[in-house]
């Protein structure tokens, strides 16, 4: 049982489609020395490109096309102990998702998948682009629709192949942030927004899950902004601090900005916003994902 050794093929062609891309078709005459041989056997012939190979053959070169491992094998004519072939192998010059160095039949060997996207959400735009309060003559804020601003978020989605689900210990994750550093990126930038995921089989019954995780990007983190305002103020010298009715110059009870000390906020003294932590902290480390998205 063997395949003899291929020097130039037997036929060829090339076909470009309107974007530029290449297509070789390349057919090897092997021939194995087994009647019994299979088209699997034909396929490892020496002298075949191996996955990864660009395209050289005689006087044609073409650095950007390669061999991606999509390729048949066809009986082309038997005899008592020998059988010819026809091997067709394609050089592509197409993107592929995932390096093909090696043939993976175990799904759970396959390498994580990665892609991104923005996200479109709308948003009050309560600072201009110099970080200033969007204020009108009267140093108010402007408030609803007139200051509502489409914005983007970048997202992840990761893909994994995993032998086992613990579904209760992963549900955890869904709308919590990174509790460290993750993909270069500070604590608590990352969400994990969703996750699903679906039961599959390989081999004669064997299962695995496949899953896809998906985060959300935020720069200045997933913690709330608030604005310090409400109808109560502090009543000055009290320790611990009381608080009565904020009211007007006539006694009118008013709604006001404060200084982040429970005082009302001076007239011309730039907003106070208080960062507030809802979302619960997570060791994104210990799910699995990869550490880094190359």
């Amino acid at each position: 049982m063997s395949a003899l050794a291929v020097t130039y093929p037997r036929d060829w062609t090339l076909s470009v489609d309107d974007e530029g891309h290449r297509d070789y078709t390349v057919v090897w005459p092997v021939e194995t020395t087994d009647s019994l041989d299979g088209p699997d056997i034909a396929l490892t012939a020496a002298g075949l490109p191996l996955p990864g190979a660009s395209l050289s053959i005689g006087n044609s070169t073409d650095a950007w096309a390669f061999y991606q491992r999509k390729g048949s094998a066809k009986l082309r004519k038997s005899a008592t102990q020998r059988k010819m072939w026809d091997v067709t192998t394609i050089y592509t010059t197409r993107p592929r998702a995932r390096c093909e160095s090696d043939s993976i039949e175990n799904p759970l060997l396959e390498p994580h998948k990665v892609r991104g996207a923005f996200t479109k959400f709308q948003r009050e735009a309560v600072k201009d682009k110099d970080g200033n309060a969007v204020l009108n003559s009267a140093n108010q804020r402007f408030r609803g629709p007139a200051v509502q601003i489409a914005d983007s978020r970048p997202t992840v989605e990761l893909e994994m192949n995993v032998a086992w689900l613990d579904l209760d210990f992963l549900s955890d994750y869904v709308e919590s942030v990174n509790d460290d550093t993750w993909w270069g990126l500070s604590e608590r930038v990352i969400k994990c927004t969703d996750f699903t995921w679906e039961q599959l089989l390989y081999g004669s019954c064997y299962t695995y899950f496949h899953v896809v995780f998906s985060f959300e990007l935020k720069a200045d983190k997933w913690d709330l902004q608030l604005l310090d305002e409400g109808d109560m103020v502090k009543i000055p010298g009290t320790a611990p601090p009381e608080f009565k009715r904020a009211k007007d110059a006539n006694e009118e009870l008013v709604h006001v900005l404060l200084d982040g000390n429970g005082a009302a906020l001076a007239p011309g003294d730039p907003e106070v916003y208080l960062p507030k932590r809802v979302r619960k902290e997570k060791d994104f480390s210990a799910v699995g994902w990869p550490a880094t998205l190359l």
